[in-house]
């Protein structure tokens, strides 16, 4: 089932029947991937297929984006930390930012600017095409053979790609301290050992997921609704792709401030 979407006057209106309609239709999914797993009748060809094209298309571009911003921490926090003399715990901000922020947000990105709008695309091109029409027709559930597959695909591989990431992002910080900075491995490795958590890379994982999961019910839902042909779905597009990226800020900022409440801070600098 999908929603018809009426026609509104003004942006903020707009905004917010926009809102309305994309909240409804993410419970709807989540609904019928619950029914669909416990059912067993999810599409187990399709999630595979998914899962193995969201991973090759974001994979690649997440390291190459990661190795630089690594290197760009490295190369900020080594100068600040050598300023103010405290050039040994260089460690200790990797694993707060590569760890804690960085990763996350970079599988985020992956997630809502290369997956999500190829999923829209996809979506809004069999809409255009009328085949989503022809399996209501039918009497197939299009969230359950469309979506569920997706959404579950987009949280595995979020999840996985947060681990490489994260491990990419530390290499390179680590290669920059020893290669160029010329500094000791032990002090790297000590303070990122004292002040990287479990729970911080475990709160790093869960990110991941929440914003993949996020990232994929805004491109379903925007191209499950795409109209006026293939400019529409360039349209549905683009607007998934925004909109995925506001959300993911803003879940980002929930879910940080809440984990700085559950998980208080290890120890204090001096």
């Amino acid at each position: 089932m999908t929603y018809e979407l009426p026609a509104t006057k003004g942006p903020l209106r707009d905004l917010m029947v926009q809102g309305g309609y994309v909240l409804g239709f993410s419970v709807q999914a989540l609904v019928s991937v619950g029914v669909a797993v416990v059912r067993r009748r999810l599409a187990l060809d399709e999630l595979i297929t998914q899962t193995l094209f969201i991973g090759r298309v974001c994979t690649g571009p997440a390291l190459l984006l990661m190795m630089p911003i690594g290197v760009f921490i490295a190369v900020s926090v080594g100068e600040l930390a050598g300023r103010i003399g405290a050039g040994g715990y260089s460690g200790a901000v990797v694993a707060f930012i590569v760890v804690g922020q960085a990763a996350a947000l970079v599988c985020a990105l992956m997630m809502a600017g290369v997956a999500g709008s190829a999923i829209c695309t996809d979506l809004g091109s069999r809409k255009i095409r009328e085949e989503v029409d022809a399996m209501e027709v039918m009497g197939l559930d299009v969230i359950e053979r469309l979506v569920a597959p997706r959404l579950i695909a987009a949280v595995i591989v979020s999840v996985a790609l947060c681990a490489m990431v994260t491990f990419g992002g530390v290499l390179a910080c680590y290669a920059y301290h020893i290669g160029v900075q010329q500094l000791p491995a032990g002090s790297f490795l000590a303070t990122f050992s004292q002040y990287g958590r479990v729970s911080d890379f475990v709160m790093a994982l869960i990110k991941a997921a929440v914003f993949g999961l996020t990232a994929t019910l805004v491109a379903t839902f925007k191209g499950l609704h795409a109209k006026g042909g293939p400019r529409g779905v360039a349209d549905s597009v683009n607007e998934a792709v925004v909109l995925a990226f506001a959300l993911v800020f803003i879940l980002n900022t929930i879910l940080s401030a809440l984990y700085t409440v559950v998980v208080p801070a290890v120890g204090s600098y001096r």
